[in-house]
């Protein structure tokens, strides 16, 4: 036996109850929580590992821009690579630093280090300072790193 259907508007879809709807939103901001963390970390991470990277060689091009700003031109000397020494004497060196204008303040733009195919590590550190940019190219030999171009 049939039975006719019932007056009045269908039923409802059932709603969630107050509990399914809370553990959805805790379960949505514990998500979010963990996401906005892992960026977070990552980008830690990765300032860490470009800034460790790079570093070495603008502290060495800083200490060269200090000698040659204070007139060490002995110590900066010693700061160039062996290529650039090879070709230039000390008191050649300290001729043409002393015939250049003062360095003044500098302030150090950017930091790049690349490797090459012969597995030998190069930056480029930019510099400006007295209304004027130069960029340093240094190379890591014996593990430090030298000054090998844009003195």
């Amino acid at each position: 036996m049939t039975y006719p259907p019932t007056p009045g508007p269908p039923p409802k879809p059932r709603r969630p109850g107050r509990t399914t709807r809370t553990v959805i939103i805790v379960a949505a901001v514990v998500a979010l929580l963990c996401c906005a963390g892992t960026l977070t970390g990552g980008g830690i991470w990765f300032f860490r590992t470009v800034q460790g990277a790079t570093a070495p060689a603008r502290d060495a091009a800083t200490a060269y821009l200090d000698d040659v700003r204070d007139g060490n031109h002995p110590e900066a000397y010693a700061r160039l690579c062996e290529e650039v020494r090879s070709q230039l004497t000390e008191e050649e060196f300290a001729r043409a630093r002393a015939a250049e204008p003062p360095l003044g303040g500098y302030r150090v733009t950017s930091t790049e280090v690349s490797s090459s195919t012969g597995g030998r590590s190069r930056a480029e550190v930019t510099v400006s300072g007295g209304g004027r940019e130069k960029v340093l190219v240094l190379v890591e030999e014996g593990g430090d790193w030298r000054v090998c171009g844009g003195i």
